[in-house]
C-alpha cells in the first residue's frame, strides 16, 4: 500500500501529546487525524472575514 499524503515528523511537548492523544480519543480520530482537523479548522479562520475589522474595538488595540 503506497501513501498518498506526506508524512511529516514533529517534536510535541509530553503535556501537548498527552492532550492531542486524549483528545483524539474523545473525538474517535487518530492523532494525525485530529492534527489535520484542527489544522482545518485555522485555515478556515483565516478564510473568514474578520467581524472585528472596522469595529471601535480595533482602535482599543492600536
Amino acid at each position: 500500500m503506497s501513501r498518498i499524503n506526506p508524512l511529516i515528523h514533529i517534536r510535541l511537548e509530553p503535556s501537548v501529546k498527552d492532550f492531542l492523544q486524549r483528545r483524539a480519543k474523545q473525538q474517535e480520530r487518530t492523532m494525525g487525524a485530529h492534527i489535520t482537523f484542527l489544522l482545518r479548522q485555522e485555515i478556515e479562520k483565516e478564510k473568514a472575514p474578520d467581524p472585528a475589522v472596522g469595529s471601535k474595538s480595533d482602535a482599543f488595540h492600536q
